[in-house]
């Protein structure tokens, strides 16, 4: 049976009640992944990319993680506990002004293999080579009429 073959049925599988994507379990990214392929962490997208985006600014590991320590995520709940399990084999880039507020997150690009974790919500891998985008879902506050960063 040909791949896409596979695929088609183990999706049918899913909808028809025979096999169940399990919350809160590991993935990973494989080495077959394409740009704009996006994983969900909770509140948290990873998102693979070609190139920085405009309007981030290079920033040492060391300055990072006097910041914000490994956490991905500005706060201090459980929820924003998305943290990369190192920073070896990392560039990291951040948008200007980045804060508890922004709707994006760090950029980095990877040439090791890094994992993604967080307490409740399935680890993350991505492969080395690649490069990864952070954003953050949005939800939007009918108050003041504006978009804002969902918190988990």
């Amino acid at each position: 049976m040909i791949e896409i073959e596979e695929i088609v049925n183990y999706a049918s599988s899913i909808a028809d009640g025979c096999e169940s994507v399990k919350a809160g379990s590991p993935v990973r990214f494989t080495e077959a992944s394409t740009l704009n392929d996006r994983i969900w962490q909770g509140d948290l997208g990873i998102t693979i990319k070609s190139s920085i985006p405009s309007g981030y600014d290079q920033i040492s590991i060391a300055d990072f993680k006097n910041s914000n320590g490994n956490q991905l995520v500005h706060g201090s709940n459980k929820g924003s506990k998305h943290c990369i399990d190192s920073f070896d084999g990392v560039k990291m880039f951040v948008p200007k002004n980045w804060n508890e507020e922004s709707l994006l997150g760090p950029f980095m690009i990877l040439e090791k293999e890094r994992t993604i974790t967080h307490p409740t919500h399935g680890d993350v891998t991505i492969p080395k080579n690649f490069c990864i985008q952070i954003t953050y879902q949005r939800e939007y506050d009918n108050e003041q009429k504006q978009e804002r960063r969902a918190r988990d």
